[in-house]
């Protein structure tokens, strides 16, 4: 259970970026009002926060990890630790701001577009970290393809359950289905990369597709029937338990099981 803590980092912190940069551009595009924009964008952040205060616990001693801000530029941990932290700091008094609405709309609108780019650097940074040769079901263009489409799937029916119903289900369905796409080439990887600890993983994996499947199901019946909110928020829960399962399975790549 030593991994579980970057689970959640990874997973949350991933779908809120995804989630306030939809936010964002519902926003723009007019399909969701100023002050419903700003609610979904601070809560957004404070699932960010979440995140980043499950993944200290991985740390084990949290003041050493200050250390690793000495290797900003040459670290990929280093770069996405400084980068949450800028994220978190800029993004949150952006969203403050307009959840406040007390003047300077378009400074704080301003901030929280340079959040958002802060933000896709973010989601970047995340997959380089597990480029390791030691580890060979993660060194592989497949990690960065699977993490990325996290903050679509995730993001997406976050922005949905926030405010942005009708593009936040669209884009999280079409991810989840990208990722179905993708699958089978994945599976395959890591599965030549180390055949055991894969084949270990075989049920993490498939829970993970049946409650996508759920989900993006959830939101569907959504879209078409236009039904009740509660439908679209415990499909997104559905959603980001999914996405947590298969990064157990990832992170099970390593060695030792949850």
């Amino acid at each position: 259970m030593h991994e579980l803590p970057l689970v959640f980092f990874t997973v949350l912190t991933q779908s809120a970026v995804g989630a306030f940069i939809l936010l964002l551009i519902g926003g723009t595009l007019g399909h969701i009002t100023p002050k419903r924009m700003a609610i979904g964008l601070f809560a957004s952040v404070c699932v960010f926060g979440l995140g980043v205060v499950m993944g200290i616990f991985h740390v084990g001693q949290p003041l050493r990890a200050l250390n690793m801000l000495f290797r900003v530029g040459h670290s990929p941990m280093s770069n996405e630790i400084v980068l949450s932290a800028i994220f978190s700091m800029i993004a949150g008094i952006a969203a403050l701001g307009l959840l406040l609405n007390r003047g300077a709309t378009k400074l704080f609108t301003v901030m929280a577009w340079l959040a958002a780019i802060i933000g896709v650097v973010f989601i970047i940074a995340i997959p380089q970290i597990y480029q390791l040769p030691t580890v060979p079901a993660w060194r592989t263009s497949w990690t960065t393809a699977m993490m990325v489409l996290t903050p679509f799937i995730g993001g997406g029916a976050l922005a949905a359950a926030l405010g942005v119903r009708r593009l936040g289900a669209i884009i999280s369905i079409v991810a989840i289905v990208v990722s179905f796409c993708l699958r089978p080439g994945y599976l395959s990887e890591i599965i030549m990369a180390d055949g055991a600890l894969a084949s270990a993983q075989s049920s993490w994996f498939t829970a993970q597709a049946i409650l996508l499947a759920a989900g993006a199901a959830g939101a569907l019946v959504f879209l078409r029937t236009k039904s009740a909110p509660t439908l679209l928020f415990a499909s997104a829960a559905v959603v980001i338990v999914a996405e947590l399962v298969g990064r157990i399975a990832f992170y099970n790549l390593w060695a030792i099981p949850m």
